[in-house]
């Protein structure tokens, strides 16, 4: 897939909540069906905070898709894409809108990324076929962030010099690699495996009230709408 093919977009980070949490929730839970709620809140409930993401300038958006969307449906929220020479790209006929769901946080280079995943307590494995270690000892692992690098040089020394270690997919046949998207499926399968929700209730919530602006039309003027009617009920003109 070529890098200007119509509907490659720029991958964005989520906007922070306009309004306490519990005014998105009056606001817009009322427009939501009960099985729509429900799903979004075991959504929720099961994400994964303690498995992220890192990929560093791969080069195919349809590589990059893909592996947003196998993240969504293992449970992890939060991928990180570092523009490293290589402009991060997406395609929506792939994401198929996953990314409204998903913590997406574009970073100008590689350091800013490793050095704030690190702050935070994860560890970084590298994805690397001469890798030393399995993908039983990453799951082992407390808080972790797979790494993968772009599609014809790996990841970078500046990655690699950072990460706890590196990782090797067992092959039985002729190839030498995977597709980079393959090896995240793989990856995240293994290493988020048996790993409950873990967001605590506060960050349930957080996620639930983000999920609900995406599934209520319009929900600004829904919630301008929803102030107005309240300041008016309680005198407030």
């Amino acid at each position: 897939m070529r890098r200007s093919t119509p509907g490659v977009f720029e991958p964005k980070a989520p906007e922070a909540l306009p309004y306490p949490l519990e005014v998105l929730e009056a606001a817009l839970e009322p427009l939501v069906l009960p099985e729509r709620l429900e799903r979004l809140t075991a959504v929720a409930r099961a994400r994964v905070g303690s498995v992220t993401v890192v990929l560093e300038s791969v080069i195919d958006p349809y590589n990059a898709a893909a592996i947003l969307r196998t993240a969504d449906g293992f449970g992890v929220g939060e991928v990180h894409l570092i523009d490293r020479g290589v402009h991060p790209l997406l395609v929506d006929s792939i994401t198929r809108g996953c990314e409204r769901w998903l913590d997406l946080v574009p970073h100008k280079g590689t350091e800013a990324c490793v050095s704030g995943l690190l702050a935070r307590g994860f560890e970084l494995y590298v994805a690397d076929a001469r890798g030393a270690l399995t993908l039983g000892e990453v799951a082992r692992r407390p808080r972790v962030a797979l790494c993968f690098g772009n599609e014809r040089d790996g990841a970078s020394e500046a990655l690699r010099a950072r990460a706890a270690g590196a990782f090797a997919i067992p092959m039985r046949g002729m190839v030498e690699s995977y597709n980079v998207s393959v090896a995240a499926g793989i990856a995240l399968h293994q290493v988020t495996l048996g790993r409950p929700g873990d967001l605590g209730a506060e960050g349930v919530r957080r996620l639930r009230a983000r999920f609900l602006l995406e599934s209520v039309k319009r929900p600004r003027e829904v919630l301008a709408r929803y102030l107005r009617d309240r300041a008016l009920a309680s005198g407030g003109g």
